[in-house]
């Protein structure tokens, strides 16, 4: 399990926390301040911070710049008070992976930790040869199974730090955003189903949870010829990744206007915020069943 730093003013919401994570095996320290937290960081072995949006000595988006530029490898989840979802978003732009609101705590700091943990962990047997690798080219056609997701996303991330293209926290948002890009693929594209019928995205990826209604359209047409096109381009300047489904697409026009940012609460269109903020550059086809990801190397 991981090294977890919990950067908290409150005593009283840091017991909180910190149970919800030690209950599953992490090992947790806490922090009061921003300042206190950069210094338990110089100690080393910390992979995961979690921290107060609001913190006293600077901005989330201030704390998550410092830790990039001395430890690039840590990533960072914000929890995020009601009406802060400004903030938040600029966070986000500023190399956060994740930011959970208070209201849905209980339900998913758990899932959003594990879900960074999994993208950043994995068997890397391939390191000295990729470290050797100036590009290379992947095409895959998916069908419709959530367990072929996380080989995948895992593949792409061991690609980019075997070429020394991302530090850890930038392999981590590209991966966490890869994988909202496949479930959106192969959930809301090909079977042609919304956030509030289907299981959150870590119960599919991490436990492939189903429903009825999921097996029902896996086992109908259109919904189960339809397949998840994907072609990952890796090289020296980075990488791209294009996601194309085979549903009716939707309409991308102004779904990246500041109403959005509303959706850092919701499900809905969650995914597509995140896949936005955690890429240098993302871009749909006109018929909206198409998405690139773009991440720029990064010397580190």
């Amino acid at each position: 399990m991981a090294e977890i730093l919990l950067v908290q003013s409150s005593p009283t919401r840091a017991v909180e926390i910190r149970i919800l994570l030690e209950r599953i095996g992490h090992e947790v320290k806490h922090a009061s301040s921003g300042k206190d937290a950069i210094h338990t960081l110089r100690g080393g072995a910390i992979h995961l911070v979690i921290a107060d949006l609001n913190l006293k000595e600077m901005s989330g988006a201030e704390f998550v710049r410092v830790v990039q530029t001395h430890f690039p490898d840590v990533v960072v989840i914000f929890i995020t008070p009601a009406g802060a979802e400004q903030h938040a978003d600029d966070a986000l732009r500023a190399g956060a992976v994740g930011c959970v609101s208070e209201e849905h705590l209980q339900v998913l700091l758990i899932e959003t930790v594990e879900t960074a943990l999994r993208v950043t962990f994995g068997n890397d047997p391939y390191g000295a040869l990729l470290s050797r690798l100036k590009s290379n080219t992947f095409e895959f056609e998916l069908p419709n199974d959530p367990r072929l997701i996380s080989p995948l996303v895992t593949l792409v991330v061991q690609v980019s730090q075997g070429m020394r293209l991302l530090s850890g926290a930038e392999r981590t948002r590209l991966g966490v955003a890869l994988e909202h890009a496949l479930v959106n693929a192969m959930y809301r594209g090909n079977l042609g189903l919304g956030a509030s019928v289907t299981p959150s995205q870590h119960q599919i990826v991490f436990g492939h949870a189903t429903t009825d209604l999921i097996e029902k359209r896996k086992a109908e047409a259109p919904y189960k010829d339809r397949r998840t096109q994907v072609r990952v381009v890796a090289e020296v300047s980075g990488i791209k990744i294009t996601v194309r489904d085979g549903g009716d697409g939707f309409n991308v026009e102004h779904f990246f206007d500041s109403a959005t940012l509303a959706r850092l609460k919701n499900e809905s269109g969650h995914g597509l915020l995140l896949m936005e903020r955690l890429t240098d550059d993302l871009q749909f086809n006109l018929e909206g069943n198409e998405v690139t990801l773009v991440k720029n190397a990064r010397s580190h």
